[in-house]
C-alpha cells in the first residue's frame, strides 16, 4: 500500500486530504517529523492562507530544507493550492517573498485582481500529459494568485478573464492550484491516476 505523507505545518486542509488518500486505498500520516515523512512513497504539501505566512511556518520548523531536499533526491512531492505556489521561486503576494525554488516561476495577483472561488474546468496543453483525461474536467478552485513560468512546467489552464496555470510540474514535483481533495469524484480519480504516476516503475 503506498504510503502518503502530509507536511503538517499548521496551514492546511489535511482532514479533507486524509479521507480521500484513504478512499482511493492509500495510507496516509500526517506529520511534521522529517524522520516520519522520508520513510512516505510521497509528501503532500497542502495550504490554505497566506503566502509569506506558511513559508514562515516551513522556515520555523527547517521544513523547508526538509522539501528542498527531498525534490534533489526525486521524492515525489504534490503540492496543493497555497501548497502548489510555495514550491515556486516567489510571490508578490503583501510583498515579495522567496518560495522553495523547486518549480521555476512564480506567483503572482490573479490578472483580473478577482478571487477565484467555485468550480471551472481545467485545460490540458500536454498530449502526453499524465493528466490528459481529465481535459474539460471540471475541479474547485479557491485562490487570489497564480503561477507565472515558462510553458514547459505547466500541465494544464484554466480560464478567468484570462488564462492561468492550473496544474504545475517539474519532474517528481506535481502542484494542482484546484483542490483535489473537494472536487467530488473527479477529484479521487485525479488523486489516484497521479499517484499512479508518481509511483510507477520505469
Amino acid at each position: 500500500m503506498i504510503k502518503i505523507g502530509i507536511i503538517d505545518y499548521g496551514v492546511g486542509n489535511i482532514h479533507s486530504l486524509n479521507k480521500s488518500f484513504k478512499a482511493i486505498g492509500c495510507r496516509s500520516i500526517k506529520s511534521y517529523e522529517t524522520s516520519i515523512l522520508e520513510k512516505c512513497d510521497i509528501i503532500v504539501l497542502p495550504g490554505v492562507g497566506s503566502f509569506p505566512y506558511a513559508m514562515k511556518r516551513l522556515i520555523n520548523s527547517n521544513l523547508d530544507k526538509f522539501i528542498i531536499d527531498q525534490s534533489k533526491k526525486k521524492k515525489p512531492i504534490i503540492g496543493i493550492c497555497l501548497g502548489m505556489q510555495l514550491l515556486t521561486d516567489k510571490s508578490e503576494e503583501n510583498g515579495e517573498h522567496l518560495g522553495l525554488g523547486i518549480i521555476p516561476g512564480q506567483i503572482k495577483r490573479n490578472s483580473n485582481l478577482d478571487y477565484h472561488i467555485g468550480w471551472n474546468n481545467i485545460e490540458v496543453n500536454k498530449n502526453k500529459s499524465f493528466i490528459k483525461r481529465f481535459n474539460n474536467h471540471e475541479f474547485f478552485f479557491n485562490h487570489g494568485y497564480s503561477f507565472k513560468g515558462h510553458s514547459k512546467y505547466i500541465e494544464s489552464i484554466a480560464y478567468l478573464g484570462g488564462s492561468f496555470a492550473s496544474t504545475i510540474s517539474k519532474g517528481k514535483t506535481i502542484g494542482f492550484q484546484f483542490h483535489p481533495e473537494k472536487s467530488q469524484k473527479v477529484g479521487l480519480a485525479l488523486l489516484k491516476s497521479t499517484i499512479n504516476h508518481l509511483t510507477k516503475k520505469k
